[in-house]
């Protein structure tokens, strides 16, 4: 419906756990689509979405844009995993987990640096890792580009 000669703009909402004294209820149709997907109503609110925020969860996945270098090891155990990651992982530095049939693969994201050669920052990540029991797997050099494109319906 027009308002002031204008279409109303659509508004994104997402579904996010309701904060303690909140009664707002939720549409019909969205409490039904938390009904059939096992989830209670009561528990959650729809709040608009950031479009800003969004993108930038989309893209956490990809990584940030720029030169990276990925160090990976193997850890037979998963405790090792996570001890490597709590030690290497910083400001700069993510990490990404997955399990294999030999145990669980850690590669490490670094920002690449000019001031450095691949060998002197991969042998940090080796030092700790192989401390802790892991296998190095060897280190690779990524570029990432990032190109948004929104599609407004």
């Amino acid at each position: 419906m027009p308002l002031f000669g204008h279409d109303r703009e659509k508004v994104s909402l997402r579904v996010v756990p309701r904060a303690p004294g909140d009664l707002t209820p939720l549409d019909p149709p969205i409490a039904e689509a938390l009904r059939k997907a096992g989830l209670d109503p009561e528990k959650f609110t729809a709040a608009p979405t950031d479009p800003a925020a969004a993108t930038a969860d989309v893209l956490a996945g990809v990584g940030t844009p720029g030169t990276h270098v990925t160090h990976t090891f193997r850890f037979a155990q998963l405790a090792d995993a996570l001890r490597a990651i709590e030690q290497l992982v910083d400001p700069s530095t993510s990490a990404h987990i997955s399990k294999t049939a030999e145990g669980w693969l850690v590669a490490f994201d670094a920002p690449a640096d000019a001031a450095a050669d691949e060998a002197t920052a991969h042998a940090r990540f080796a030092t700790v890792a192989s401390a802790l029991g892991g296998e190095d797997r060897g280190a690779a050099r990524k570029t990432v580009n990032v190109n948004v494109k929104r599609i407004v319906k």
